[in-house]
């Protein structure tokens, strides 16, 4: 029997390498100064459709309980963290940043990079209206993957301004918002000339528009400045964090719905996945949920495609076994317990032999497990007071005292 569609069996090696992407993340955030926090698996269907509206139904895993309640399992934790700030944050001293690493759940057809349970990472500062909340947040990002191996050859964080953005359509005189906006968003996946085609329908400054879209970043806020457009926000932005990872895109949009002005994207530098990471600040949130008004900046990374850019880029390591193996002849297996725990006393990790199994099948069973050093016990030795100890590596061995 296979497991449920969109979903992973974890062996042993497989759950090592999703420890070695955990530990990666809580380490980082910590030492930004990041808190962990979590919340409920199953929670009220009406938490989602708050945030995303009716249609968010489609995508979540959802169902009536016993009591006829409309519940699901999560499918992020960002309105939980609403939820959570609105209930106690009253108490808190404010900017909150908090950080969490949920198992999550979606209803959609699972591809290369999209599962229907996977784990994402988040990190959310709450309270703080200052640029230097969201350059935070991106440095973070950046060093998140940094930690894990990547370098700037390997990804590149696309940033833009959704107030720049509405600037842009009013100085312009764009003439449908919502088609400008679809536009840029499918901009990735169509043909220049395609792109540039549908963008001159939708102004008569057409030219400056396609010129805007050939600019780097410092040309582009410098133009932007031309036009009259307000850039202290991204100026101060880029001015804090990590330019070698950063660029100007003003194809990035993200949801209409949510983000209020700065949203960014990691993408591998190949284009050949999907996004690694992305979000952006989202200043309406927190009173949507029946709080006030609340400054909110926000990151979430699933782990399918990072694992995807980890392997293509061959950046996860090789795992070496630290485990040691005791391998018993004879009636010795108190004093193997004896010796596992004086092993585990100076902080050793103690595999056991627990069969009736011949020396040779112990020590094949160690060396498939990776394990480098056995200790061996039998009844000679014991009486000689002496231990063998076997170097898997190396095929040596020699006698220490029991």
């Amino acid at each position: 029997m296979k497991a449920y569609i969109g979903t992973r069996d974890f062996l042993p090696d497989d759950w090592r390498v999703m420890n070695y992407i955990f530990n990666t993340w809580r380490k980082v955030s910590e030492q930004y100064g990041f808190e962990e926090f979590d919340a409920p698996t199953i929670a009220m269907v009406e938490l989602f459709t708050e945030k995303s509206g009716e249609e968010i139904k489609k995508q979540l895993f959802w169902f009536k309980d016993k009591g006829g309640r409309d519940v699901c399992l999560r499918a992020e934790l960002t309105p939980q963290l609403a939820r959570f700030y609105v209930n106690y944050a009253k108490a808190m001293k404010k900017p909150i940043k908090w950080f969490s690493i949920p198992r999550v759940f979606r209803y959609e057809k699972p591809q290369k990079g999209r599962l229907r349970e996977f784990f994402q990472y988040n990190a959310d500062i709450i309270g703080e209206d200052n640029v230097s909340a969201t350059a935070e947040i991106i440095n973070l990002s950046i060093n998140l993957l940094k930690n894990l191996g990547l370098t700037n050859k390997d990804f590149t964080i696309r940033i833009n301004s959704r107030k720049i953005l509405d600037a842009l359509i009013n100085r312009l005189g764009v003439s449908d918002k919502a088609r400008f906006y679809l536009l840029l968003d499918k901009k990735g996946k169509m043909e220049e000339k395609e792109f540039e085609k549908e963008l001159k329908t939708l102004s008569k400054e057409y030219k400056i528009l396609k010129e805007l879209f050939t600019l780097n970043t410092n040309e582009l806020l410098k133009k932007f400045m031309e036009l009259g457009l307000d850039t202290d926000r991204l100026t101060g932005l880029f001015r804090l964090i990590d330019k070698k990872y950063a660029v100007m895109d003003l194809s990035i949009v993200r949801g209409l719905a949510y983000y209020t002005d700065i949203v960014f994207e990691a993408f591998d530098t190949k284009n050949e996945l999907r996004s690694i990471l992305g979000g952006g600040e989202y200043n309406n949130l927190i009173k949507d949920f029946g709080g006030e008004e609340t400054p909110a900046v926000g990151l979430g990374m699933g782990d399918a495609v990072l694992l995807e850019l980890l392997k293509s880029q061959k950046k996860l390591p090789i795992f070496e076994n630290t485990t040691v193996f005791i391998a018993t002849i004879g009636s010795v297996l108190k004093d193997a317990v004896k010796l596992r725990e004086q092993l585990i006393s100076k902080g050793c990790n103690v595999n056991m032999n627990l069969t009736d199994k011949n020396l040779s099948k112990q020590l094949s069973y160690a060396q498939s497990k990776g394990i480098e050093k056995v200790y061996i016990l039998g009844e000679k030795d014991l009486k000689k007071g002496t231990i063998t100890v076997k170097d898997m590596k190396k095929g040596t061995e020699k006698k220490i005292k029991g």
